[in-house]
């Protein structure tokens, strides 16, 4: 018997010997973006505010801040050191005002402020 033989009857013997139609795969259309920034030292000044797609990004020692000026979604909060040097890491994702954040995320409005847990 050949591969190929022996495979579709694999195959049959899975699906029960009905055909079983197949869907191509739908894969989700989100847009979440990385973003990774040098955190100050505890006696270097700190950085003017950074603007971003949704705010201004304040980097402080130890930890970040997000002033949101639209609404968006953040998620995935990670401090790291890398050579001596403190890092920190999340993600975000513009959204439509009044959408339901996925498990995880932390949905902010315009005017609303984001400051990742310890």
């Amino acid at each position: 018997m050949k591969r190929q033989d022996f495979l579709r009857k694999m195959r049959d013997r899975r699906r029960g010997g009905a055909i079983e139609e197949r869907h191509p795969e739908i894969r989700r259309k989100v847009d979440w973006r990385t973003l990774r920034v040098d955190l100050p030292g505890a006696d270097d000044p700190l950085p003017e505010a950074e603007a971003t797609a949704v705010g201004l990004l304040y980097r402080l020692p130890g930890s970040v801040r997000l002033d949101a000026t639209e609404p968006c979604w953040v998620r995935g909060y990670r401090l790291y050191e890398t050579d001596g040097q403190q890092r920190a890491e999340f993600q975000y994702r513009p959204v439509a005002p009044g959408s339901e954040p996925p498990p995880g995320a932390t949905a902010l409005t315009p005017g609303s402020r984001w400051e990742p847990r310890s």
